[in-house]
């Protein structure tokens, strides 16, 4: 390996390619940006440039990333970024830019940071009509469309069964099931860009069928007379199988039928090696012989070998059939109703762009700039759209239609950043063919920058990588169709720690190769070493990532993890609360079918009452029955009460909403501790809450019937198990999991795991693309394990795709080893062909043969308590008693119109006084249209737009409208608001140096007691509420809409931590300190309004003190403006 030394780099290698990303802003750039090289650093300063040079406004720039995570981080250190330059801009010659900066960060919320489909969804919005699509669609959420897909599946299936279709009984004379190509139709939905073609192949004339059915059935009845009647004690071999399953067909149905011939002779040949178990037949040696003569018939019979290829040719083209149907009548069903996934907003979105010249043109104009992070993971439709919007319509007929594989992109207007090394997506129809295709029509348009400074890893890791895929031949030296070029790291960091570098460690060999023995060894192991870290030198937990290839074993590696008391964050292991789930949804059933005994039953003897059969045989002898609507007294005491509490339950059901009665029932058995407490206890939990949070999301959306609830669980839950951590984004914890979830992530320490985790997988799909970006597919259609036909010529496309398979899993292997930033450790296994990490032994042999040591050892066992009845109960006493002690308030909310105005009864029955009392006093409501107009006039709107605020506000507040819809009050509104515009008070505050409207407050206020010392005052303090809900204070009617809580005590109420609120009307900053001004809307004509006045000035006077306090400028001058009277008083 390379020797890295003391390493001092003192300029970057890349550092030209760097400049460019900063200052070349005219030109199309596509960066090849190697692990750890700060692709994410390099789009956001390309990004700040752009707007600091005044190329772009933030508005026309569109970020496209990978994943949410990746878009929110992204806008976060935009804005930072675009901060840290507006304070450092500070000279004369710097003030234009520090203008775009300024301006950048004020309209920082219209630049586009998101994810393809977010983004796609976005130019939908804006031009549906072109694609014929409603205005108001939405997308289908990911947790509801595999059980969306699946419904429409089994719809289709009903319709066809319900109309007859020919189409099934030709799928019957195959002995193909639709209900087996389920997954086929997944496939097609998948990709709608791709032509799946599915020609039958000349059939077999009718005299060599008939020599075919004569040798096929001397084969069955050789094989059957071989066979023991009865069933070998290690089951019936892959041949035995076949010949029962033959011998049946050809004994109930006959192979008279040319179709059912065929599909007996495909069965036979199907298999490409047949093997036998020589023991498990009545005579060994006679059996190996009939092995050989079926797989010579299989291999050399040449009508056999055209026989079974037009009977599997025959089978696909009626899978396909049925498949792409189903596929093009589910695409307009979802258009149909508005609701679309993701597959839909790339197709749609690029259909818009090909068809639309208008549209297209329009969209180029607004995002004028467009950036794609991860670029190598991008899939055929997300280019197209990229390239499309990118590049200028053809401006004659010569395209009627966009053809982005011909499109030069404007000048500047792509910046692509990605690694082909890293591209490990082809599951996701990422294709790294396509990547390469991109790459080369820059050539034409741009330019390819590489970035190889890596700023995560120390140099005996980059070493590694380098000598592995470089020097290994990983990676070859020149690109091809299925693999990158490999691009060698240089390592920026020079100082090294004597544990920094690669490492190995070995495992011993278990019985048969058993996988989970394997990965229980290795899970004992890194515990007890991860143990021993953490307590002898500066390792956090933190500094640990463990990866493996798959999830199959993760939760092996987080319950031993787990026994060490190991703090631990498993991202895809699946782990999840199933069983308390389902005891959960058998609950809901049984309270949706209360009469259903089986249902009760199974409640009954589930999880939550945990009733044994005898008990329940002894209830139905003593008279019992099981019928949850009524209330029980016969049977046996325990069945009793557990009948009796479902039906309480049950009561409760029929009036509380399903979110409320959930809730109450988990509570109530305390099935939240019950989970955290057991094993993997924050996976599971974090799983049941995340149930609970769908009920209430579903309760929410307008439908609260355990029905309905019951329903979205099962929608949620169906697909796979759902992994919701009790606390996600948790820090400070060991990461586990799987190699596909590391993308992007990085640790001090990387351990590659489970060492037996190597993955084999036959291809199902081959998608090949031609020049011209048509896509045609080839499948083969699979039952479980079982084949039920493939692609004509498959056996070729299958060689195909395993070779990008093949070439992805060293791509794989690359983003494993780079994850590391100061140790990589590798576990080995003796049978090494199991282990994922196989590329990487060779060096490893070379750096330590033997491995370094790492003993397995068993943690302390947990402490065991035995707590008595009484002890359960005095603790639980005590923590009721802490539970009311936290709901007692600790401080209290008051506002300034509660401190300041007299006695509520007073100002009801003023305000309700019969003359005139409605003209005085407008209401809450009519304050707050008022308020919110003026807030908005403060902007200086355009008056139509300011027209369209004050409409909306008063309909909001459902004030009255006339037969037109027109709210009757909104000319009144438009002068109250125009007379404050026109006054000198509003004159004023627009020229002052800093303006501000409806300016909420809140503050701990110690002179409360100093304010209102009238004895209205003292009584209003007596009954005030203690709620602990911030109140919207109504300014213009004197009145405040709290939520009422509990009335405290004397002695608590002397305790609270006293807490004003209000909101200040206007408020601006003169040569000399703040103005407060308070506007109010009375006419002043009724007898009380002196009182009230001085109520209103103790109001502003608590204003200015607040604002002083929070501020700490001095208030010169406060104001109170009375609109309706035209009036101001200043003091």
């Amino acid at each position: 390996m390379t020797d890295s030394g003391e390493k001092k780099v003192t300029e970057l290698a890349d550092s030209s390619a760097r400049s460019r990303i900063k200052e070349d802003l005219e030109t199309n750039l596509l960066v090849e940006a190697g692990a750890g090289s700060g692709k994410t650093t390099a789009l956001i300063e390309r990004m700040v440039a752009l707007v600091s040079e005044g190329k772009a406004l933030v508005n026309e720039i569109a970020a496209v990333t990978f994943t949410r995570k990746a878009a929110s981080e992204l806008r976060e250190r935009f804005q930072k970024h675009l901060e840290r330059l507006t304070r450092d801009k500070g000279s004369d010659s710097d003030e234009i830019v520090r203008e775009r900066l300024v301006l950048a960060l004020d309209d920082i919320d219209q630049v586009f940071i998101g994810t393809i489909h977010s983004f796609c969804a976005r130019l939908l919005r804006e031009h549906p009509l072109e694609v014929g699509l409603d205005p108001t669609f939405e997308q289908i959420p990911a947790d509801e469309r595999g059980r969306f897909e699946s419904d429409f599946w089994d719809q289709y299936l009903e319709r066809l069964v319900r109309e007859d279709d020919p189409i099934l009984s030709e799928m019957s004379n195959v002995n193909l099931n639709p209900s087996h190509i389920r997954d086929l139709f997944r496939e097609v939905v998948k990709h709608p860009d791709v032509v799946f073609p599915h020609d039958t192949i000349e059939t077999i004339p009718e005299a060599e069928i008939d020599d075919l059915r004569d040798e096929l059935e001397d084969i069955v009845k050789t094989g059957w007379e071989l066979i023991s009647e009865k069933e070998p004690k290690m089951g019936w071999d892959s041949l035995q199988k076949v010949i029962r399953q033959l011998h049946y067909t050809h004994e109930i149905s006959g192979w008279d039928e040319d179709s059912t011939l065929l599909d007996a002779l495909s069965r036979l040949c199907s298999p490409p090696k047949i093997k036998i178990v020589q023991n498990r037949w009545k005579d060994e040696n006679c059996a190996k012989d009939f092995r050989d003569r079926v797989q010579k018939f299989a291999d050399e019979n040449e009508l056999a070998k055209r026989g079974a290829e037009f009977q599997n040719a025959h089978r696909y083209k009626l899978a396909m059939r049925i498949a792409i149907l189903g596929a093009q009548e589910f695409a307009d069903y979802r258009r149909r109703i508005g609701r679309l996934d993701y597959q839909d907003l790339l197709g749609l979105s690029a259909e818009l762009l090909r068809r639309s010249m208008d549209a297209r043109s329009q969209l180029g104009d607004k995002y004028r700039r467009i950036l794609v992070d991860e670029f190598q993971d991008t899939d055929p439709l997300q280019t197209e759209i990229l390239f499309l919007l990118a590049s200028e319509p053809a401006v004659d007929g010569e395209a009627a239609e966009g053809d982005w594989r011909r499109d030069n992109p404007r000048p500047g207007a792509l910046f692509l950043v990605g690694d082909p090394k890293q591209s490990i997506y082809r599951f996701r129809r990422a294709d790294i063919s396509l990547y390469s295709f991109v790459k080369d029509r820059f050539a034409d348009f741009g330019s390819v920058l590489t970035l190889t400074m890596n700023f995560r890893s120390r140099p005996p890791i980059t070493d590694f990588v380098n000598d592995v895929f470089g020097k290994g031949g990983l990676f070859p030296e020149e690109g091809n169709e299925e693999q990158a070029p490999f691009q060698p790291l240089n390592t920026w960091v020079s100082d090294l720690s004597s544990a920094d570098g690669v490492q190995s460690y070995k495992l011993s060999q278990q019985d048969g190769n058993n996988r989970k023995l394997i990965a229980e060894e290795d899970a004992a192991r890194l515990a007890t070493w991860i143990n021993s870290r953490l307590n002898t030198d500066e390792s956090v937990p933190g500094d640990f990532m463990i990866l493996t290839r798959d999830t199959k074993q993760l939760s092996v590696y987080a319950r031993e993890f787990e026994k060490w008391g190991l703090p631990v964050q498993v991202t895809g292991a699946g782990v999840s609360a199933e069983k308390e789930l389902q005891e959960l949804q058998m609950l809901l059933e049984c309270m949706i079918d209360p009469g259903n005994p089986i249902k009760v039953v199974a409640v009954l003897v589930g999880l939550f009452f945990g009733i044994d059969y005898e008990q329940m045989l002894q209830h139905k002898e003593d008279r019992g029955h099981f019928d949850v609507m009524e209330v029980h007294s016969l049977g046996h005491p325990m069945v009793i009460e557990a009948l009796n509490k479902l039906n309480s339950w049950w009561r409760a059901s029929a009036t509380s909403p399903a979110d409320i009665f959930i809730s109450e029932v988990i509570s109530e058995l305390g099935v939240l501790p019950y989970v955290a407490a057991g094993e993997l206890g924050a996976l599971r939990a974090g799983t049941l809450v995340y149930a609970l949070e769908i009920v209430q999301a579903t309760t929410l959306a307008g439908d609260a019937s355990l029905p309905g609830v019951l329903r979205a669980l099962r929608s949620a839950f169906a697909e796979s198990r759902v992994e919701a951590p009790l606390e996600p984004g948790r820090s400070g914890v060991i990461r586990l999991m799987n190699l596909h979830q590391a993308k992007g992530l990085e640790a001090k320490v990387v351990v590659l795991a489970d060492p037996a985790g190597a993955r084999s997988r036959k291809p199902k799909l081959y998608v090949h693309r031609e020049e011209d970006g048509t896509a045609s597919g080839h499948l083969k259609v699979m039952r479980g394990s079982q084949t039920l036909a493939t692609a004509p010529a498959w056996d070729d496309h299958e060689k195909t795709e395993k070779r990008f398979q093949d070439a992805e899993e060293v791509r794989l292997l690359y983003v494993a080893v780079t994850r590391a930033k100061s140790e990589l450790w590798v576990a080995r296994y003796p049978y090494n062909e199991l282990s994922p990490w196989l590329k990487l032994d060779p060096l490893l042999k070379k750096l330590d043969p033997e491995g370094r040591p790492m003993t397995a050892d068993k943690p302390e066992p947990r402490a065991e308590t035995s707590l008595k009845k009484e002890v359960i109960e005095r603790d639980g006493e005590a923590a009721a008693d802490r539970l009311s002690g936290s709901a007692k308030p600790s401080f209290e909310y008051r506002s300034v119109t509660r401190i300041v105005e007299k006695d509520e009864e007073e100002f009801v029955a003023t305000g309700s006084d019969e003359d005139g009392g409605e003209e005085i006093f407008r209401g809450f409501s009519w304050g707050s249209v008022v308020h919110g107009a003026l807030a908005a006039a403060a902007d200086d709107p355009p008056p139509e737009l300011l027209q369209t605020t004050c409409r909306d506000l008063l309909r909001e507040y459902q004030h009255p409208l006339d037969d037109l819809g027109e709210p009757i009050e909104l000319t009144e509104l438009l002068q109250a608001v125009e007379a404050v515009r026109a006054s000198k008070l509003w004159a004023r505050a627009q020229e002052a140096d800093k303006m501000m409207v409806e300016v909420p407050f809140a503050l701990q206020y110690e002179g409360i007691q100093a304010v209102g010392d009238s004895e209205s005052s003292k009584s209003r303090k007596k009954s005030a509420s203690s709620s602990l809900t911030a109140r919207q204070i109504d300014i213009f009617s004197h009145t405040e809409n709290p939520k009422v809580g509990d009335e405290p005590s004397s002695e608590e109420e002397e305790a609270l931590l006293q807490v004003i609120e209000g909101v200040v009307d206007l408020a601006f900053k003169e040569d000399g300190g703040w103005v407060i001004a308070d506007y109010k809307t009375d006419l002043g004509t009724d007898p009380d309004f002196s009182s009230r006045l001085k109520a209103y000035r103790q109001q502003v006077d608590l204003y200015a003190d607040a604002w002083t306090r929070l501020t700490g400028d001095p208030v010169k001058e406060r104001i109170l403006f009375f609109t309706a009277q035209d009036r101001v008083e200043s003091w």
